[in-house]
């Protein structure tokens, strides 16, 4: 005999406990896209079902539904054969997004088809206000699980029903819960930065910098491109759709370098753009000491790197008797250098520049310096005079100069001239250190004049004021010899025994 009629079950015995089908672990979803999670649930009798996320149960939100079905139907079957299939079980519906003249909507297939393959669906709706269901798909039915609605009166109020087709006709129809207002669907206005974007953007220089962002929001947000701590250039080109907008900026430089701000409405986000290039020269460059055989230079680093780190620093000199400069080092890793060997006396000019990855600086250069120390030569000595005299010798003393250049004296030259010659001859090889000289280079009879040079790290310095002249000759009394040593003072020699 037949089985039980749809919609019906034998008796008790026939109750199924619910189970699980679940054929997936995880989803795979593009930002912005739809998530629909189907479940298959077996069994028979009223089903309840709760989601939980992290353990935690999960609310239904204007962008969260949860939508359960009911009890399906099955086809009894005896020693005579299978009965007629029950209608189509029921299914899950939602609402996926409605406008003042359109409502889209979408289901999942029937947990159980009745036991005939589904051959099509039947969406109809009507007014509140009515009580006539009005069929919105063609009479056949729509082999998709997704319509949209269309011709919708604005702020009209409607509810919807679905039905699933098989070789039994048309099964139960399935609400959707509450009704449906056609107007235009409110979203707060959203951003979507790509993973790109939500990091710094480096750029190379005279190349094109593009950010394309995409935007939601209902009504139509209003988007604004702005920079901070500065604005953006002219040569900016801004194009807004209602989904999305993109900055455009050619042939950039060091001035597009900075954080866009992008506005929707009352949303905002931020892009921060590098723009690489050649940084800007070094800052401060000083002349930290200069010496007479060597310089040292210090710099601070440049204000702007060119979006990339600063590998090295290049140090240059010349003579600025020449136009031509000659690289001291092109590998200074540190922002200070000591330049050596240099020649004494001669006038220099130093320049350094910055280098990274995408080029080298302009170079910042030191005013003239002539390589000497520090300091200055010392004065003259004073009160320079003959202390003893003998056949063969006269030694001279002197006093310390007043001014000593700023350094130590190191030592002291000796010169001597006969009183009628113009020539001076030096007596000493090395530095005298001690402040008087014994001469051995005399001769008996001679009238002579002595000077003295101080000497310090700077060199040596002016000539000390000349001596009095110094006559010797020898006299012979009672057999004793004397030298007689004349020294020519005012306007009379005096004579020594």
């Amino acid at each position: 005999s037949p089985g039980p009629q749809p919609g019906t079950t034998a008796n008790k015995e026939n109750a199924v406990k619910p189970t699980l089908q679940i054929t997936f672990s995880t989803f795979t979803v593009k930002n912005g896209g739809e998530l629909k999670v189907e479940i298959p649930v077996f069994g028979q009798g009223p089903l309840k079902s709760e989601w939980k996320k992290d353990g935690n149960a999960v609310k239904e939100t204007s962008r969260l539904e949860f939508l359960e079905s009911d009890p399906f139907r099955v086809m009894a079957e005896n020693a005579a054969g299978a009965g007629t299939p029950s209608d189509p079980s029921e299914y899950i519906k939602v609402l996926t997004d409605h406008s003042g003249s359109t409502v889209c909507l979408a289901w999942s297939k029937p947990i159980y088809d009745g036991g005939a393959g589904i051959s099509g669906y039947l969406v109809e709706m009507k007014q509140t206000a009515e009580d006539e269901w009005i069929t919105c798909t063609p009479t056949t039915g729509i082999e998709k699980t997704n319509y949209i609605v269309t011709g919708l009166r604005e702020n009209a109020e409607y509810h919807f029903r679905i039905r699933a087709i098989n070789t039994s006709g048309p099964g139960e129809h399935v609400d959707l819960p509450g009704s449906v207002k056609a107007v235009e669907k409110l979203e707060a206005p959203e951003i979507e930065l790509d993973t790109a974007l939500r990091k710094i953007v480096n750029v190379r220089a005279c190349s094109t910098l593009r950010l394309f962002v995409n935007i939601k929001g209902k009504p139509e947000p209003e988007i604004k491109w702005t920079k901070e701590e500065g604005t953006i250039s002219k040569r900016a080109q801004i194009e807004v759709t209602s989904s999305n907008t993109e900055l455009l900026i050619e042939n950039v430089n060091r001035n597009d370098t900075g954080k866009y701000v992008l506005t929707a409405t009352n949303f905002s986000a931020e892009i921060i753009v590098n723009v690489f290039e050649r940084p800007g020269p070094p800052s401060e460059l000083n002349l930290d000491e200069v010496s007479a055989d060597f310089v040292s230079l210090s710099w601070g680093p440049p204000f702007y790197n060119g979006g990339s780190q600063i590998t090295n620093y290049v140090v240059k000199k010349r003579d600025t008797g020449s136009a031509a400069w000659q690289t001291v080092s092109a590998t200074v890793a540190r922002t200070n250098i000591k330049i050596c060997r240099l020649t004494q006396g001669v006038e220099y000019q130093f320049c350094v520049a910055a280098e990274n990855r995408y080029g080298t600086s302009q170079y910042i250069e030191t005013e003239p310096v002539v390589a000497q120390y520090p300091f200055n030569p010392p004065g003259s000595p004073t009160n320079v005079r003959v202390v003893q005299a003998s056949k063969s010798a006269v030694v001279v003393a002197w006093c310390k100069p007043d001014n000593d250049g700023g350094s130590c004296i190191t030592g002291y030259h000796i010169e001597s001239k006969d009183q009628n010659s113009i020539l001076w001859t030096k007596l000493n090889r090395s530095p005298v250190t001690e402040n008087q000289f014994k001469v051995t280079s005399v001769e008996e009879g001679l009238v002579y004049e002595f000077r003295v040079y101080a000497e310090n790290m700077a060199g040596v310095g002016l000539c000390s004021n000349t001596s009095d002249s110094v006559l010797t000759i020898e006299v012979k009394l009672k057999q004793i010899t004397w030298w007689v040593v004349v020294v020519k003072v005012a306007f009379k020699h005096t004579i020594y025994l």
